[in-house]
């Protein structure tokens, strides 16, 4: 059946070449037309598809709750500049300012208005039932005792000073009795505004410790995890804060501003992966070029073998742009493989047909036998390597699987093209000017390299497969010792502008880092009452030092339940005597009642019994941002709510186990679990499923096809023999080398199957074609073709390893040794083998055959 099909595509590329190359230029030109349409991908929640809870709550809590989408701005002035608050606030005032006014922005501030903070006042003294303990239960009992008031008014009225002292007279009229003083003891979700401590500040503006910085909390509208929306943003902040900072008041008072947080981080990971797939692209198309040039006599040939992988590459973009429509940056790399993989096939038509024209016949005789024979060998393997994409296209992690699928299409496309286009060109060439294929061979010195390492495998046979099978079982052992490493976070240099800008904002404010976030979805009690039960569970982890601080919505809001009960715990306290005591204590200190009088509906409707607080209620009382940030109502009518907390190790990987998190599912209800270390070992875990699962299905298939090809099973484990071989033996190296693996050597294992059988079916098939075909001589004939077949995939791969994102480097690597120990078990092992067993026939002849 294949060789029925080559047999077609021979007489239509022999007989109809000018429609073949028309039809191939008239298609090349609606691809290319459509290319600009093909988008970048730079959404990670994207990569990850829809159907991934992980990555939908990543989405929820970049979209709806904020999390991870704050950016930093510090305003800094100079080490010892005594007076340089006023300049810092103008350039904060300013670039607030621009921030509302670009749209880009939800929400933008570099400190609080006094109405804010007085809000923030009400909220503790006009609902203290709601947030009474029993560890301020005495304190808030004192406050409220008719005996002790006007000893805490005296007190007030004499020096002004509560917690929150700057607002002087005003928060004096919020909180008369000073309530808030004990009951803001829950309000440390304040600090949810920028992860740190109020107190820090200076007046209302977030000011460090030392006064040297000033901090501008800024939510963009797009979330980080879109990298091109996060490169907006920072060339947004960073022109803005060049001209902000560029008037002579600003430049005399040394007064700069930089950007920090999750954006700054975004742009430059999305660059640091740039840069890395131009890089290696670059180098695996100009390795593969100068390669060429030096193993083929000359230009024509050159470029006729250069011809699948340009067309391969520019069909491929041109498919991609109609479906999937989009590139990830994983994917992205096609380019570099298929730069590498283009001519692994058209080499071994070069060199076959002039082998057959040589042979006799006309040229386009040549071009038929070489159809039916080396023709149905280049189907074989590019199905054999398109079952290893195809593997990776059924992967669960949406960015694999676009791999894969682009891959898939890519060597469909270079195999079309080294059937097609190629051999229609060559006909061409010799209708109008002179037949192209050379008579004599079409390599310069890869025959010679063949002849002679053909040569000392034919003579120490034994030794070579004795060799490799000690190498082998050496490699086997050596499997259990296997080190795993590594991860799928970009690392950033020393010189990192973005990790300087980190470090600077955890010296002056204390933000360290991202939380990790438990996310609780449903109705508004009800992610309430699972917050405070999962809150009450970190806080144990806090006071044993693992956990540095919590932030939950119940801080600010407790479940109406909870509420209740701690009203009940004031049950005795006469609120009514409490009014008429304060009321005496203010006239006899000579305040006027009139400013007072809201304060004193407050106490009746506690009093009587006040509704307790909603999400709704403690909105009127907080800035409108600030609530937002740990509990929203979500699109569809239900409420999101993010508990946060801060490891007390920035660098730790799992401050929580996973097994307690699973003891609290079970006893709390569902939520997840998020941070950037969870989403670096769910990455791992989901490649590594996938790639075993991509190579359990491409050996499967490959084995099945062979089985299919071949009609013998002892044919077709020959054939994979050199594939364990170098599967094993790859892995034994690198762990004599100290190699760390990570999980991304595992993808490089179908992709080593699919590619590296490559060297075997041609071997094997070819030695099939004859009974009188040695196997020695076939290696001669075609071994230049599977060396230079074998460089340019390793030059493809190989181009990965200068990458310095530590995926694509471990996948080159891998998958480069993988293709060159495929190339050693397929020239090497397999002659050595068939070499013996040739021998061993012509000793022991079957019966009735005299022994000449």
């Amino acid at each position: 059946m294949m060789a029925r099909f080559t047999r077609l595509l021979a007489h239509l590329v022999i007989r109809r070449p000018g429609w073949v190359a028309s039809a191939v230029a008239i298609m090349t030109l609606v691809l290319y037309a459509h290319i600009h349409t093909l988008r970048t991908g730079t959404d990670l929640t994207g990569m990850f598809g829809t159907n991934d809870p992980q990555w939908r709550a990543v989405s929820r809590i970049g979209n709806e709750l904020g999390y991870g989408n704050q950016l930093y701005v510090l305003v800094l002035a100079p080490k010892g500049c005594a007076d340089c608050s006023g300049p810092m606030e103008q350039t904060a005032d300013r670039l607030t300012a621009e921030m509302t006014a670009s749209g880009l922005f939800r929400s933008e501030r570099s400190g609080l208005s006094e109405a804010e903070l007085l809000g923030m006042v009400r909220l503790f003294s006009w609902n203290f039932p709601a947030f009474a303990d029993a560890a301020n239960l005495a304190a808030l009992r004192d406050r409220l005792d008719p005996r002790q008031i006007p000893a805490h008014v005296r007190a007030a009225a004499t020096e002004l000073v509560t917690p929150f002292s700057t607002l002087g007279a005003g928060d004096f009229v919020a909180d008369p009795l000073g309530v808030a003083s004990a009951t803001a003891g829950h309000a440390v979700g304040l600090g949810q505004f920028g992860s740190f401590d109020f107190n820090w500040g200076s007046g209302n503006r977030f000011f460090s410790k030392d006064h040297t910085a000033l901090l501008i909390l800024a939510e963009p509208r797009q979330p980080a995890v879109d990298y091109r929306d996060a490169t907006q943003v920072m060339q947004w902040t960073r022109q803005h804060i060049a001209s902000a900072t560029s008037g002579a008041e600003m430049r005399a008072a040394g007064i700069r501003a930089v950007a920090a947080g999750a954006y700054a981080y975004s742009e430059e990971d999305h660059l640091f992966i740039e840069k890395n797939i131009r890089r290696v692209s670059m180098v695996s198309i100009v390795g593969s070029l100068l390669l060429c040039l030096a193993v083929y006599p000359n230009v024509q040939i050159v470029l006729l073998s250069l011809l699948p992988t340009g067309l391969g590459i520019l069909w491929t973009t041109g498919i991609a742009s109609y479906y999937p429509g989009e590139v990830n940056l994983i994917s992205l790399s096609f380019i570099a493989i298929l730069a590498g993989l283009g001519d692994d096939q058209v080499v071994h038509f070069f060199n076959r047909s002039p082998q057959e024209w040589a042979e006799g016949g006309s040229f386009n005789e040549a071009m038929l036998r070489t159809f039916e024979t080396t023709g149905t060998s280049i189907v074989l393997c590019i199905l054999t390597a398109a079952t290893s994409t195809a593997a990776l296209a059924c992967s669960g992690f949406k960015a694999l699987a676009e791999f894969g699928f682009i891959l898939t299409v890519g060597i469909f496309m270079t195999g079309l093209h080294t059937l097609l286009t190629v051999p229609a060109l060559m006909q061409l060439w010799g209708r109008y000017i002179q037949p192209l294929a050379p008579r004599a061979i079409t390599f310069r010195f890869l025959p010679g390299v063949a002849r002679a390492t053909v040569d000392f495998v034919g003579r120490h046979a034994r030794a070579v497969a004795i060799a490799a099978a000690a190498l082998f079982l050496l490699s086997l052992g050596l499997l259990p010792s296997i080190r795993w490493g590594g991860n799928f976070v970009v690392e950033s240099g020393v010189n990192s502008p973005a990790l300087a800008a980190q470090n600077l904002l955890a010296s002056k404010f204390g933000i360290a880092g991202s939380p990790d976030v438990l996310l609780i979805a449903g109705n508004e009690q009800e992610v309430l009452r699972r917050a405070e039960q999962l809150t009450a569970a970190l806080e144990n982890y806090r006071q044993e030092g693992v956990v540095q601080s919590v932030f939950s919505p119940t801080q600010l809001l407790p479940s109406i339940a909870t509420q209740r009960r701690r009203a009940a715990l004031l049950k005795g306290v006469d609120l009514e005597a409490t009014a008429r005591a304060l009321k005496g204590a203010l006239a006899e200190n000579g305040f006027r009642l009139a400013p007072y009088a809201g304060y004193f509906a407050r106490l009746h409707a506690l009093r009587q019994g006040a509704q307790p607080l909603t999400l709704e209620d403690s909105g009127a009382y907080l800035p409108a941002d600030l609530m937002a940030n740990s509990i929203r109502r979500a699109p569809d009518g239900g409420y999101v709510a993010a508990v946060a907390y801060y490891p007390a190790r920035p660098d730790a990987t799992e401050a929580i186990p996973v097994s307690v998190l699973r003891q609290w599912r079970a006893q709390y209800g569902p939520f997840v679990d998020f941070s950037f270390n969870k989403i670096d070992r769910d990455l791992q875990s989901r490649v590594a499923h996938d790639s075993r699962r991509a190579l359990a299905w491409t050996a499967a298939a490959i084995f099945l096809i062979l089985l299919l090809t071949f009609r013998r099973f002892s044919t077709a484990l020959l054939v994979l023999l050199p594939i364990i071989f170098a599967l094993v033996v790859t892995f034994g190296l690198l762990i004599l080398a100290g190699h760390r693996f990570s999980i991304m050597a595992v993808t490089a294992l179908p992709l080593i199957v699919g590619i590296g059988i490559d060297n075997g079916i041609h071997l094997v098939r070819r030695s099939l074609e004859s009974e009188r075909n040695r196997i020695l001589d076939v290696a001669k004939a075609s071994g230049a073709a599977l060396i230079q077949s074998n460089l340019t995939t390793i030059v493809g791969f190989g181009a990965l390893m200068t990458a310095s994102f530590q995926p694509l480097a471990e996948l080159g690597l891998v998958t480069s040794i993988g293709v060159a120990l495929t190339l050693a078990g397929g020239f090497w092992l397999i002659p050595a083998l068939l070499h013996l067993q040739e021998g061993a026939r012509k000793r022991c002849p079957p019966a009735g055959i005299t022994r000449a």
